[in-house]
C-alpha cells in the first residue's frame, strides 16, 4: 500500500532545515567585523586555522552540574551547510561591501581563494567540522565542535554555530525533566517565537530525553516515529456556554459532558469558576456520568496545584472513582515536578503514578548564550597552535588542532596528532562544506541515556598541557614586564 503521506513529509522535511539555511547564503549573515578582519590581514585570512566552539558553563538548575548534552546538529549545521553558496551571490556581496556598504570592506582575497577552487556557481566552503555526536553527554569547558580550514572562512560561521546554545541547553533540560519524572511532561507550541523554533525544540527534547509528547500536530506529521500528538479541552471551549441566562456551573458542566460524549477521553479543565470547589463537583458529576470511559482525568493549572492534587485524587477516592490521570501545569520545572510528587506522597501515602506533568514554559526558560557562556575562539594558525587568555577565570581558550576522548570517568582533550588511549569521541560532522553526519535521533537519544552518567572530569593531554603551561608561563613574563614599565615609565 503506498503511502499518502511520504512525499509531504519528507517535502516538509526539506522544507524545514532549508529555511535554516542563512538568508539563502548571503555573505551577509555574519558580524561585520568578520569582513573588516579579514580585509585588514589577507594573509591570515587564507591561512590554515582551527576553531573551537566551548561552552564555559553548565546550566543553573538541580542535577546537572556542569554536564550538557549535545544536539541539534541537524538544525545548527544547516545554517551555512544546508547547501552550497552561489557564485554570483559572492559576486553580489562583493559589489555591495565593497563598494556600497557603511563599512567598505570585504576579504577579496579570502573569497577569491574559495572561488577558485570551483569551476561552476555552486561553492562548497572548504571547511571541515568535528564534534561530539548527537546524545553525548559532555562536561562544560570542553571543546565540543572543532572547525578547520582558512580561517577567514571559519570565522564568518561564529555567529550561526554559537547558536549551539540553544539546542544543547534544551537536550539537557530534557535530560533533568527526565530524571525528575517518568511520565513524559508535554510541551506545546505557544511558547516558541516560530514554528521552525518549535521543531528544533522538540528534536533536542526527544534526543536529551526522549519526550514524546506535543500538541505541535506538524511535528507529529514530519516525524511521527518521534512525536505523539496530545490535546484536551481549552478555556476556549469551556467559556463557550457562558451567558447571563444560566449558571456558570452549568455552562462549564455541559461543556465537559459534550467534549467526552464526543471523544471518549479528556483532562478536564476544572477552573473556569473555581477549581476547588465548582469545578471539583463537576468533574466528579460527569466522570460518573460516562462508566462507559475509565480515560477520563483532570488538569490543574492555576492556584495551589500541589495540594489541587491531592484534593482531586481524594475526592475521587470517595466517590468510588477508579485512579484517574491528573494533569498539573503552571509553568512546572523538573523541581516543582519533584515538590508536587513529594506532597503527594506525603499527604496520600501513595506513590503519585496518576500524576502528569505540563512543563509550558520551562523549555524556553534560560534558553540563551549566557547561560552556558558558548565562545567560539581560534585555537590555531598554520602549525602554531593559539590561546585567548582573559582576568575573567574560565575564559582562557584551548590551544590546538583539538580532539576530545573518553577514558573511564573522564573526558580529555588532547591534539589531534596525539596518540590517545582512550574512545574517541569526535566524529566528522562536515567535509569540505558537505554535510557528512546523519544520524537517527533514536539513536542519539540513546547515546544520551547511555553516557549521562559517564564523565564526571576532564583533562588536558601531555600535549596541550604542555602548550597552556608555555603560554601561560610566556603570559606572566609580559604581564610582570609591562608592569614594572608602567611603574617607571615617565608621564
Amino acid at each position: 500500500m503506498v503511502d499518502p503521506f511520504v512525499q509531504k513529509r519528507a517535502q516538509m522535511r526539506a522544507e524545514f532545515f532549508d529555511k535554516l539555511f542563512l538568508l539563502g547564503g548571503f555573505l551577509g549573515s555574519t558580524d561585520t567585523y568578520k569582513r573588516t578582519m579579514w580585509h585588514a590581514v589577507p594573509d591570515i585570512a587564507v591561512e590554515h586555522a582551527c576553531y573551537s566552539l566551548t561552552f564555559r558553563k553548565g546550566i543553573p538548575e538541580t542535577g546537572a552540574g556542569q554536564r550538557l548534552i549535545m544536539a541539534g546538529h541537524e538544525a545548527m549545521l544547516a545554517q551555512w551547510f544546508a547547501r552550497p553558496l552561489k557564485r554570483s551571490d559572492i559576486e553580489l556581496a562583493r559589489l555591495w561591501y565593497r563598494d556600497h556598504s557603511h563599512v567598505k570592506a570585504f576579504p577579496e582575497e579570502l573569497w577569491d581563494r574559495v572561488l577558485q577552487t570551483h569551476t561552476g556557481d555552486e561553492i562548497f566552503l572548504p571547511v571541515d567540522v568535528w564534534g561530539f555526536a548527537g546524545g553525548q553527554t559532555f562536561l562544560a569547558g570542553v571543546p565540543a565542535l572543532i572547525f578547520e580550514g582558512m580561517g577567514g572562512l571559519i570565522s564568518y560561521l561564529e555567529p550561526a554555530m554559537c547558536r549551539y546554545f540553544v539546542p544543547v541547553i534544551q537536550a539537557t533540560k530534557a535530560r533533568l525533566m527526565k530524571q525528575a519524572t517518568p511520565r513524559d511532561a508535554e510541551f506545546g507550541l505557544r511558547s516558541a517565537p516560530v514554528e521552525v523554533c518549535n521543531l528544533i525544540l522538540l528534536l533536542a527534547r526527544f534526543v536529551g530525553g526522549g519526550g514524546r509528547l506535543t500538541s505541535n500536530d506538524t511535528a507529529e506529521f514530519m516525524y511521527p516515529e518521534l512525536f505523539q500528538s496530545i490535546g484536551t479541552i481549552g478555556h476556549e471551549m469551556m467559556c463557550a456556554a457562558q451567558s447571563f441566562d444560566r449558571t456558570l456551573a452549568s455552562a462549564e458542566y455541559e461543556m465537559m459532558d459534550r467534549f467526552i460524549s464526543r471523544m471518549g477521553t479528556a483532562s478536564l479543565l476544572c477552573d473556569l469558576v473555581d477549581a476547588e470547589t465548582v469545578g471539583l463537583q463537576n468533574a466528579l458529576r460527569v466522570i460518573k456520568a460516562h462508566p462507559e470511559t475509565s480515560r477520563v482525568g483532570v488538569r490543574v493549572d492555576s492556584g495551589d496545584i500541589a495540594a489541587q492534587c491531592v484534593l482531586y485524587f481524594e475526592q475521587m477516592q470517595r466517590a468510588g472513582i477508579s485512579p484517574r490521570t491528573i494533569v498539573f501545569e503552571d509553568e512546572v520545572t523538573p523541581d516543582g515536578v519533584r515538590k508536587v510528587y513529594q506532597f503527594f506522597r506525603e499527604k496520600t501515602g501513595q506513590e503519585p503514578t496518576m500524576l502528569f506533568p505540563g512543563a509550558g514554559g520551562y523549555w524556553w526558560r534560560a534558553v540563551h548564550r549566557d547561560t552556558v557562556s558558548a565562545a567560539f575562539k581560534r585555537t590555531a594558525s598554520g602549525n602554531s597552535p593559539n590561546v585567548k587568555f582573559s582576568n575573567s577565570a574560565g575564559k582562557e581558550s584551548l590551544g590546538g588542532y583539538l580532539r576530545v576522548y573518553g577514558r573511564g570517568d573522564t573526558l580529555i582533550v588532547a591534539e589531534s596528532s596525539e596518540a590517545i588511549v582512550g574512545e574517541p569521541l569526535f566524529v566528522k560532522l562536515v567535509d569540505q562544506g558537505r554535510i557528512v553526519w546523519n544520524e537517527p535521533f533514536e539513536q542519539q537519544a540513546a547515546r544520551a541515556d547511555a553516557t549521562w552518567e559517564q564523565y564526571t572530569r576532564w583533562e588536558l593531554s601531555p600535549q596541550v598541557a604542555q602548550t597552556m603551561a608555555r603560554f601561560q608561563a610566556m603570559r606572566q613574563t609580559e604581564i610582570q614586564q609591562a608592569r614594572l614599565a608602567l611603574q617607571t615609565e615617565t608621564p
